[in-house]
């Protein structure tokens, strides 16, 4: 097996002298007790060492399975709905990554990410429209965005889907322009309307591609959210830490209409999803989603006060903490975030500021508003 040398960071973890509390649902308290004097502490320099890295590594997963046409390549993004009209959603259990997001009406939208696009599904969608605080993360991962549509704000005076995509010069294929070139509508489920029908395949993701002439070569470097550990390797975390606790199940709040569940499975150690208490399943197998690594953030979400009810993930509010929540293995820690608005990159970073390293596995990122902090739960 081939292998390139990079580097990597050894963290060095020191205690401070905070303590994270998390509370159980059985007490009906907030698993997130604010501490107005918890400030993340900066540790000792960070050494570097060599160490070889696989390069068939999926560098949003760790796991030994990246094809060798995919490597060193921009990942694919891939909007998709999740009205109750669009599920159960096909692949649901196939992206590398998954970023969901409150968008208009109280309802969330998902973003798919693979590394290797010979991973995507033969059907994946239903494939809805983009908003512009979806296309910006996307834009800090270089990746090649696939949407049905999106936001426009140019008659409004105002910056959403198509105005980030200028923005960022970002390679995008769009299903308003590739109706049955690329993009395709499902005729089975004829109990919904044809926009909750649309659907893209791994071959018409891959043709699209070649066809509009957009590089699948990765320039931007660093470009995932978080560390990953190498599959088979150790996390330079300790599940006792002060600064984790134990996480059985964890309950976020997106909405009133929105409020997940990740119950975790000691067998496999994976967290599965539920939604209102309903299994989120895969209409490609019927397979329950499951992840191995699950991250919350908590962010302002603003109206931007438009007809259809459009809103904005407002990371650049001022006097917010950029706290959020990471589970594994069934533990959890305090974490924080950093979003840079200039290239889209979003950043997640460990109790002692260091950049989080998460386990080899899938990876769930959840963008909760602010205003539902307190809703959130753990059982231990």
């Amino acid at each position: 097996m081939n292998k390139k040398m990079v580097k990597i960071v050894s963290i060095v973890m020191v205690l401070t002298l905070l303590l994270i509390t998390f509370a159980g649902c059985n007490n009906k308290q907030d698993v997130y007790e604010e501490d107005p004097n918890f400030v993340p502490q900066t540790t000792e320099p960070i050494t570097e060492q060599e160490e070889e890295i696989p390069e068939n590594m999926n560098p949003l997963t760790g796991l030994l399975d990246l094809s060798e046409s995919a490597q060193g390549s921009r990942p694919i993004a891939i909007m998709v709905e999740n009205t109750s009209s669009a599920r159960p959603q096909w692949g649901l259990t196939s992206p590398d990554l998954i970023v969901e997001g409150l968008v208009e009406g109280g309802v969330t939208r998902m973003m798919w990410v693979y590394a290797d696009s010979n991973k995507i599904p033969d059907k994946v969608g239903p494939v809805r429209s983009a908003r512009h605080d979806f296309v910006e993360l996307a834009a800090g991962m270089n990746a090649i965005y696939t949407h049905w549509g999106g936001s426009d704000g140019k008659t409004l005076g105002k910056y959403m889907a198509y105005q980030a995509f200028e923005k960022y010069d970002m390679d995008n294929i769009d299903g308003t322009k590739y109706e049955n070139t690329y993009f395709f509508r499902d005729k089975t489920r004829t109990n919904v309307s044809l926009e909750h029908r649309g659907y893209v395949t791994k071959s018409s993701i891959q043709k699209a591609i070649k066809n509009l002439g957009y590089s699948t070569k990765q320039t931007v470097e660093d470009w995932v959210p978080y560390k990953v550990t190498v599959e088979g390797g150790k996390i330079p975390w300790n599940d006792s830490s002060e600064y984790s606790g134990p996480c059985s199940a964890l309950q976020v709040t997106y909405s009133s209409s929105y409020v997940y569940t990740f119950r975790y499975n000691a067998k496999d150690q994976l967290y599965y999803n539920e939604l209102n208490g309903k299994k989120m399943t895969d209409g490609n197998n019927d397979q329950q989603m499951a992840v191995k690594n699950a991250i919350f953030i908590y962010v302002p979400v603003e109206s931007m006060n438009t007809d259809k009810g459009h809103v904005d993930w407002k990371f650049d509010a001022k006097n917010i903490d950029n706290k959020g929540m990471y589970i594994a293995n069934g533990m959890g820690q305090k974490i924080s975030w950093k979003f840079d608005a200039e290239t889209g990159s979003l950043k997640f970073y460990d109790f002692n500021n260091n950049p989080l390293i998460v386990h080899s596995g899938k990876t769930y990122i959840g963008i909760i508003p602010i205003d539902n902090r307190d809703l959130t739960q753990v059982t231990e």
